[in-house]
């Protein structure tokens, strides 16, 4: 049987012990449930070991020298908006070494983590082949910037990011194709949110509880992926260090 938002509920709802064989929650218990559902999903997808797959977007550069939008209707049109860049290279289209044997050349771009160390750099709107990229998180459409920004029409710039759980939860909505794996998880540790929401949490279910760490660990274990330690390049080769551009080379 294909899970629904309908089914976890009311199976979340009789691993709790809200539910009662026979019995059926009304309608008000339902759609609390369903938004207990939805918050946690939307927790989860802030969790890169919960989230089984990542996406890639791609826009071809305009030349301009401000932040390319990334969220709803953006120029990298997602919903919602990522709270965070998981990797980013460049595309060179156009140019000499552009191609090898027929194929476009792909450059890795090193994501700046926070605004801090973006503020640093000092000509922010320089236009030139691109290293860095740094993703201000403003709500709901999020501001990619690039350092430098790349030409117009000669590169496309790609990033990946986490998918995430649907964005909003209501009866009718279909899990299917989603790992079978998660939905466990869903059921049990919806569970757990039902009882406290319902003044059950001041009686532990230590098994409730037990079986819902498990089917975390399980996708956990499934679906974590940690790449290689990088080292920078200061560590390892003999660099000078540009005052004009805050940069070793």
């Amino acid at each position: 049987m294909v899970a629904t938002a309908a089914t976890i509920v009311t199976a979340a709802a009789k691993k709790s012990g809200i539910q009662r064989l026979g019995q059926a929650l009304d309608a008000s218990d339902t759609n609390d449930a369903l938004s207990d559902l939805g918050d946690m999903l939307a927790q989860w997808s802030e969790l890169r070991w919960m989230v089984w797959h990542e996406l890639e977007f791609a826009f071809v550069s305009t030349g301009q020298t401000t932040p390319y939008s990334v969220g709803p209707g953006g120029q990298f049109n997602m919903n919602p908006r990522p709270s965070k860049i998981e990797f980013a290279f460049l595309r060179q289209l156009q140019g000499q070494g552009s191609f090898v044997s027929g194929l476009p050349v792909d450059y890795p771009l090193e994501v700046i983590p926070s605004a801090e160390e973006y503020a640093v750099i000092s000509l922010k709107q320089l236009l030139s082949f691109p290293k860095y990229v740094f993703l201000d998180t403003a709500f709901p459409v999020a501001n990619l910037k690039i350092y430098p920004y790349p030409n117009a029409g000669i590169y496309e710039i790609h990033i990946l990011v986490k998918d995430t759980f649907p964005v909003s939860i209501t009866a009718p909505t279909s899990f299917a194709n989603y790992p079978p794996m998660t939905i466990p998880a869903m059921k049990f540790n919806l569970a757990r949110r039902l009882r406290q929401a319902y003044g059950k949490g001041k009686t532990p279910d230590v098994e409730l509880n037990l079986l819902a760490q498990e089917s975390l660990d399980i996708v956990k274990n499934a679906q974590t992926q940690i790449p290689e330690l990088r080292v920078p390049k200061i560590l390892i080769y003999p660099t000078r260090y540009n005052i004009l551009s805050d940069q070793y080379y």
